[in-house]
């Protein structure tokens, strides 16, 4: 991506991130009265350089072959490790789940304002800082 978007591409990485989390967390929602669910967490690998002279092997047939490098847009869904947990199996708390949706709602929204803000500044630079 150019230079000048180079800001605004992590911020769009934490929007489809956050989307994602939302969908994932809705479900969590949508079952809450499912008998046995158990609740599942997006989550993300840390962007981290793994030098050349370390490979990676994979001991079954099964892994990924990594490249070298991990991307901080791999990501990937995990059942939560929750202790407890209703009669009928299912370990979804519904207030735990609302306070993870309000959160990745106020997170995703951030993110958002500060690209339309980033992107505003672009527009004004590009009419010479003009207003029309």
């Amino acid at each position: 991506m150019s230079g000048i978007f180079a800001g605004i591409q992590p911020l769009t990485r934490a929007l489809d991130y956050h989307s994602e989390r939302h969908n994932v967390l809705a479900s969590n929602v949508a079952n809450v009265d499912t008998p046995g669910f158990r609740p599942a967490e997006l989550l993300r690998e840390l962007k981290e350089a793994t030098p050349n002279h370390m490979s990676l092997a994979a001991t079954k047939s099964g892994h990924i072959q990594a490249n070298g490098t991990h991307s901080a847009d791999h990501k990937f869904v995990r059942e939560e490790r929750v202790t407890g947990g209703g009669l009928d199996g299912n370990s979804v708390s519904l207030e735990r789940e609302m306070a993870k949706l309000a959160t990745n709602d106020i997170r995703f929204d951030t993110a958002a304002r500060i690209v339309a803000r980033k992107i505003g500044m672009l527009r004004y630079a590009a009419s010479d800082a003009t207003q029309g």
